[in-house]
């Protein structure tokens, strides 16, 4: 038998607990202090059981053949193995065995080392790992190797949930507040569901995996009904909204990567008055167009440093009656881009240049080119004003008067031979960083014009404190006032009200005579349209300018047309 008073100061000192057990029996024969601290029994209970008392009954069967195999012990040194303590606590440990002299004795001493924490601490590493540390839900890379491993089968759809509004709220309020709300709607929209996969991709973007494409329809429809209501969280509401898009596997991809950026994809370049409910679905055109727009980008960052983009020259002209021809007033500057000989059109490239960050350096070049035709207009004596959209950019608009001051003084020139056009959308409702360039600009002397205007929802509220002298009504006005009757009343309404507030009235988009004659009769200031003039060119605008100084440019309305 074994003898434990032979060992008994080396056992008692060890701090790791320690037990010995008959190898044919599996029957504890004796225990340490240490082991029986860590398992709650004591040397009693232990001597009435086996070694795989302590074990889950799952892993019975295979420590039995363990422990009687002395080759197979030796493979599964490192295991980490689960042993129940007396109170029913789960232990993570790793033991390691000796047959003890004489040989053939029959008995085994074991050596235990409790890794319950650095197991502990591995598993929650590796959660943290593959899933999003703020809402619990798998990361997209999880996400995208559990689809690829078949866990959803052969075919699949994911839906790329974004929840417009909490970038804001997070800004605004606090990630923690942004988190609440995100937490609110995914609670929701788990509630009775099952055999999905749900990942988060930060900032806003929930994505769910189904191998049901029209349970994942129906989940929208959830989403946007629940979504039409602002969300409760932290004692407040908070209105979120959504923009979804649907891709499948394997249709459009052949990884659940591909899959998730093509939903994502779908959800970005949705259509924003487009149903809620109603997710955008990826397709091949979409991707190509998202290709396209990287192309473009690159090729724009380029076009600008090189000044590869053009300038061209529309006229503004005073809305009189005269002989068939129009004096001169002002021109608006507009920007041009050909990629490979093949125009791109400003509705295209203007919205990734100000995605990308490049509105500076291309208002710059616009404000370069401008500064140049004034001040050649100048050394010919004719007094003339170019105008220049400016994006509705916060940065921008702050380092506009020190940029045209520069411009300035680089031409000899008076800033305010150059006028300013800012879209409504600058009318944001903290107007403080607007408010102030608009007043530095006017203490210079430069005209500020809302170009658009009318079609914004917040501009009267504003009008009374904008310091801007010039209102742009939309073309979208002026093409339907002999279509639309309310629409010829809202616009006649805009030219008296602008007037009452000391403030001119320039028409976009004229281009037949009928619409100038109805301009006139409204007592419009000025027009602008293919009817006046087409953009042109510097060179162009040269060889329209008057042979003798002192003459006024005259736009003749037919020979513009016929252009």
């Amino acid at each position: 038998m074994f003898d434990p008073s032979n060992f008994q100061h080396f056992l008692e000192a060890s701090p790791l607990p320690m037990w010995v057990y008959e190898i044919p029996t599996l029957r504890f024969v004796w225990a340490n202090a240490a082991a029986i601290d860590l398992y709650g029994y004591s040397l009693a209970d232990f001597q009435q059981m086996t070694i795989l008392d302590i074990r889950p009954a799952e892993d019975r069967p295979e420590v039995a053949l363990l422990a009687r195999n002395e080759d197979r012990i030796e493979a599964n040194r490192s295991r980490v193995w689960q042993h129940l303590a007396k109170n029913g606590s789960g232990l993570d440990v790793r033991v390691t065995t000796v047959d003890l002299l004489p040989p053939g004795c029959g008995l085994r001493l074991a050596l235990v080392e409790d890794v319950s924490s650095f197991t502990s601490m591995t598993r929650a590493l590796e959660h943290m790992a593959k899933h999003d540390a703020a809402t619990g839900l798998l990361n997209p890379g999880t996400l995208a190797h559990l689809l690829d491993a078949g866990l959803l089968g052969s075919h699949y759809e994911i839906a790329s949930l974004r929840l417009q509004g909490l970038t804001e709220v997070s800004e605004l309020f606090g990630s923690s507040v942004a988190l609440t709300v995100a937490k609110e709607v995914i609670l929701f929209l788990q509630s009775g569901r099952g055999g999905d996969l749900w990942g988060f991709q930060a900032p806003n973007c929930i994505l769910v995996a189904s191998a049901h494409a029209e349970s994942l329809r129906e989940l929208v429809v959830k989403a946007s009904d629940f979504l039409e209501k602002p969300v409760p969280a932290e004692g407040s509401q908070w209105q979120i909204y959504l923009r979804c898009g649907l891709s499948r596997f394997p249709q459009d991809g052949s990884r659940a990567e591909q899959i998730i950026a093509c939903a994502g994809l779908a959800a970005r370049l949705r259509r924003v008055e487009s149903n809620p409910a109603a997710p955008s679905v990826y397709t091949a055109a979409l991707g190509e167009r998202s290709r396209r727009r990287r192309r473009l980008a690159v090729e724009l960052r380029r076009a600008i440093r090189e000044e590869e983009i053009e300038v061209y020259f529309q006229p503004i002209v005073r809305a009189v009656e005269n002989d068939g021809g129009t004096h001169l007033r002002k021109y608006e500057a507009l920007s041009r881009w050909q990629l490979n000989g093949e125009p791109v059109p400003p509705s295209e490239f203007i919205p990734i240049v100000e995605s990308v960050g490049l509105s500076k350096e291309l208002l710059r070049l616009i404000m370069k080119r401008s500064f140049e035709v004034v001040t050649t207009l100048r050394e010919r004596d004719l007094d003339c004003l170019v105008t220049v959209n400016v994006p509705a950019i916060a940065s921008v608009l702050a380092d506009l008067p020190d940029e045209l001051l520069a411009f300035s003084e680089r031409h000899g020139i008076r800033p305010d031979c150059i006028g300013i056009e800012v879209t409504e959308s600058a009318l944001i409702d903290d107007d403080a960083h607007w408010r102030k360039s608009f007043a530095l600009l006017r203490y210079m002397g430069v005209h500020v014009a809302i170009d658009d205007f009318g079609t914004g929802f917040n501009t009267l509220s504003y009008l009374d404190r904008l310091p801007a002298d010039v209102i742009k009504l939309d073309r979208t006005f002026i093409g339907q006032i002999f279509i639309n009757d309310r629409q010829a009343l809202i616009c006649a309404s805009l030219i008296r009200l602008a007037h009452g507030l000391g403030l001119k009235v320039v028409a976009e988009g004229v281009e037949d005579e009928e619409q100038r004659q109805w301009l006139l009769k409204h007592g419009c200031d000025e027009l602008q349209g293919y009817l006046i003039g087409r953009p042109i060119s510097f060179s162009q605008v040269l060889d329209s300018l008057p042979a003798s100084a002192g003459q006024e440019v005259v736009v003749a309305h037919d020979a513009v047309k016929a252009s």
